[in-house]
Protein backbone atom coordinates (compact mmCIF):
# COMPACT_ATOMS: atom_id res chain seq x y z
CA UNK A 1 0.00 0.00 0.00
CA UNK A 2 2.74 2.43 1.01
CA UNK A 3 4.77 1.76 -2.17
CA UNK A 4 1.71 2.15 -4.39
CA UNK A 5 0.93 5.49 -2.71
CA UNK A 6 4.50 6.67 -3.31
CA UNK A 7 4.32 5.72 -7.01
CA UNK A 8 1.10 7.71 -7.36
CA UNK A 9 2.76 10.84 -5.97
CA UNK A 10 5.93 10.75 -8.07
CA UNK A 11 6.45 13.14 -10.93
CA UNK A 12 4.67 16.10 -9.37
CA UNK A 13 7.90 18.04 -8.85
CA UNK A 14 9.99 16.77 -11.77
CA UNK A 15 9.77 19.89 -13.94
CA UNK A 16 11.24 21.97 -11.11
CA UNK A 17 14.25 19.69 -10.70
CA UNK A 18 15.72 19.54 -14.21
CA UNK A 19 18.34 22.19 -13.42
CA UNK A 20 19.41 20.66 -10.12
CA UNK A 21 23.09 19.60 -10.05
CA UNK A 22 23.92 19.14 -6.36
CA UNK A 23 21.89 19.15 -3.18
CA UNK A 24 22.29 18.08 0.43
CA UNK A 25 19.46 16.90 2.63
CA UNK A 26 18.94 15.30 6.00
CA UNK A 27 16.03 13.40 7.43
CA UNK A 28 15.22 11.80 10.74
CA UNK A 29 11.69 10.40 10.61
CA UNK A 30 9.81 7.99 8.37
CA UNK A 31 7.62 10.84 7.14
CA UNK A 32 10.66 12.90 6.18
CA UNK A 33 12.16 9.85 4.46
CA UNK A 34 8.99 9.41 2.42
CA UNK A 35 9.02 13.04 1.31
CA UNK A 36 12.71 12.90 0.48
CA UNK A 37 12.27 9.66 -1.50
CA UNK A 38 9.70 11.43 -3.66
CA UNK A 39 12.01 14.36 -4.27
CA UNK A 40 15.01 12.14 -5.09
CA UNK A 41 12.89 10.03 -7.43
CA UNK A 42 11.73 13.09 -9.31
CA UNK A 43 15.31 14.37 -9.57
CA UNK A 44 16.46 11.01 -10.94
CA UNK A 45 14.31 11.47 -14.07
CA UNK A 46 12.85 7.96 -13.56
CA UNK A 47 10.50 8.51 -10.63
CA UNK A 48 8.31 5.41 -11.03
CA UNK A 49 11.37 3.17 -11.20
CA UNK A 50 13.36 4.72 -8.36
CA UNK A 51 10.91 5.89 -5.68
CA UNK A 52 10.62 2.49 -3.96
CA UNK A 53 14.38 2.06 -3.99
CA UNK A 54 15.06 5.44 -2.41
CA UNK A 55 12.34 4.79 0.16
CA UNK A 56 13.84 1.39 1.09
CA UNK A 57 17.34 2.83 1.50
CA UNK A 58 16.18 5.80 3.57
CA UNK A 59 13.97 3.71 5.85
CA UNK A 60 16.80 1.19 6.33
CA UNK A 61 19.13 4.05 7.28
CA UNK A 62 16.65 5.24 9.90
CA UNK A 63 15.42 1.96 11.39
CA UNK A 64 18.51 -0.23 11.16
CA UNK A 65 21.23 2.42 11.02
CA UNK A 66 20.27 5.23 13.36
CA UNK A 67 17.78 3.39 15.56
CA UNK A 68 19.73 0.12 15.76
CA UNK A 69 16.79 -2.20 15.10
CA UNK A 70 18.32 -5.56 14.15
CA UNK A 71 16.98 -7.92 11.50
CA UNK A 72 15.78 -10.39 14.15
CA UNK A 73 14.22 -7.62 16.22
CA UNK A 74 12.35 -6.29 13.19
CA UNK A 75 11.02 -9.79 12.47
CA UNK A 76 9.50 -9.96 15.95
CA UNK A 77 8.15 -6.40 15.79
CA UNK A 78 6.46 -7.04 12.44
CA UNK A 79 4.96 -10.32 13.64
CA UNK A 80 3.57 -8.59 16.71
CA UNK A 81 2.39 -5.55 14.71
CA UNK A 82 4.58 -3.22 16.77
CA UNK A 83 7.23 -2.10 14.22
CA UNK A 84 5.91 1.44 13.67
CA UNK A 85 5.28 1.94 17.39
CA UNK A 86 8.88 0.92 18.18
CA UNK A 87 10.37 3.16 15.48
CA UNK A 88 8.39 6.15 16.73
CA UNK A 89 9.29 5.39 20.34
CA UNK A 90 13.00 5.26 19.54
CA UNK A 91 12.78 8.46 17.50
CA UNK A 92 11.51 10.22 20.65
CA UNK A 93 14.19 8.69 22.86
CA UNK A 94 17.07 11.03 23.86
CA UNK A 95 19.51 8.30 22.78
CA UNK A 96 18.36 8.50 19.14
CA UNK A 97 16.51 11.82 18.82
CA UNK A 98 19.45 13.78 17.39
CA UNK A 99 20.63 11.21 14.84
CA UNK A 100 20.18 12.16 11.19
CA UNK A 101 20.43 10.49 7.83
CA UNK A 102 22.51 12.68 5.54
CA UNK A 103 21.80 12.57 1.81
CA UNK A 104 23.79 14.08 -1.04
CA UNK A 105 22.48 14.22 -4.61
CA UNK A 106 24.91 14.88 -7.45
CA UNK A 107 23.83 15.08 -11.07
CA UNK A 108 26.01 15.14 -14.14
CA UNK A 109 25.01 15.02 -17.78
CA UNK A 110 25.02 11.22 -17.56
CA UNK A 111 23.94 10.22 -14.07
CA UNK A 112 22.17 11.00 -10.84
CA UNK A 113 24.18 9.79 -7.86
CA UNK A 114 22.64 9.76 -4.37
CA UNK A 115 24.71 9.02 -1.27
CA UNK A 116 22.80 8.08 1.89
CA UNK A 117 24.73 8.00 5.17
CA UNK A 118 23.34 7.11 8.58
CA UNK A 119 25.01 7.59 11.94
CA UNK A 120 24.74 3.97 13.03
CA UNK A 121 27.34 1.26 13.55
CA UNK A 122 26.86 -0.27 10.10
CA UNK A 123 25.83 -3.80 9.16
CA UNK A 124 26.93 -6.78 7.08
CA UNK A 125 25.45 -5.47 3.84
CA UNK A 126 26.86 -8.35 1.76
CA UNK A 127 24.10 -10.58 3.14
CA UNK A 128 21.37 -8.38 1.65
CA UNK A 129 22.44 -7.29 -1.85
CA UNK A 130 21.34 -10.61 -3.36
CA UNK A 131 18.13 -12.57 -2.89
CA UNK A 132 18.71 -15.39 -0.39
CA UNK A 133 16.61 -18.56 -0.21
CA UNK A 134 16.75 -18.60 3.61
CA UNK A 135 14.88 -15.28 3.74
CA UNK A 136 12.33 -15.90 1.00
CA UNK A 137 9.46 -16.31 3.47
CA UNK A 138 10.56 -13.61 5.94
CA UNK A 139 8.30 -10.56 6.31
CA UNK A 140 11.22 -8.31 5.31
CA UNK A 141 14.82 -8.48 4.14
CA UNK A 142 14.48 -8.13 0.36
CA UNK A 143 14.44 -4.32 0.02
CA UNK A 144 18.12 -3.83 -0.77
CA UNK A 145 18.20 -6.66 -3.33
CA UNK A 146 14.98 -5.38 -4.93
CA UNK A 147 16.36 -1.84 -5.08
CA UNK A 148 19.59 -3.06 -6.63
CA UNK A 149 17.77 -5.18 -9.21
CA UNK A 150 14.99 -2.77 -10.19
CA UNK A 151 15.51 0.81 -9.05
CA UNK A 152 19.13 1.65 -9.74
CA UNK A 153 21.82 1.12 -12.36
CA UNK A 154 24.38 0.80 -9.59
CA UNK A 155 24.08 0.29 -5.83
CA UNK A 156 27.27 0.31 -3.78
CA UNK A 157 27.70 0.04 -0.02
CA UNK A 158 30.81 1.66 1.38
CA UNK A 159 32.85 0.68 4.41
CA UNK A 160 30.83 -0.75 7.29
CA UNK A 161 27.50 -0.33 5.48
CA UNK A 162 26.43 2.95 7.02
CA UNK A 163 26.89 4.62 3.61
CA UNK A 164 25.32 3.60 0.31
CA UNK A 165 25.58 5.15 -3.14
CA UNK A 166 22.70 4.67 -5.59
CA UNK A 167 23.29 5.69 -9.20
CA UNK A 168 20.81 6.11 -12.02
CA UNK A 169 21.94 6.72 -15.59
CA UNK A 170 20.03 9.65 -17.02
CA UNK A 171 18.16 9.70 -20.34
CA UNK A 172 20.65 9.99 -23.18
CA UNK A 173 23.53 8.47 -21.20
CA UNK A 174 25.39 5.80 -23.14
CA UNK A 175 24.29 2.31 -22.12
CA UNK A 176 27.16 0.48 -20.47
CA UNK A 177 28.77 3.76 -19.46
CA UNK A 178 30.19 3.85 -15.96
CA UNK A 179 28.25 6.05 -13.55
CA UNK A 180 30.12 9.14 -12.41
CA UNK A 181 32.49 8.29 -9.59
CA UNK A 182 32.15 4.52 -9.99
Amino acid sequence: HQKRELRELVGRQASNLTLLRRAEFCCRTLSEARDLALLLADASMYPERTVSGYSELLINAIEHGNLGISYAEKSVLLTEGRWLEEVESRLRSPEYSRLLVNVTLEKTADSCRVTIADQGKGFDWQLYVEFRPERVFDLHGRGIAMSRAISFDSLEYLGNGSRVVATVLLPGAKQGAQPAGA
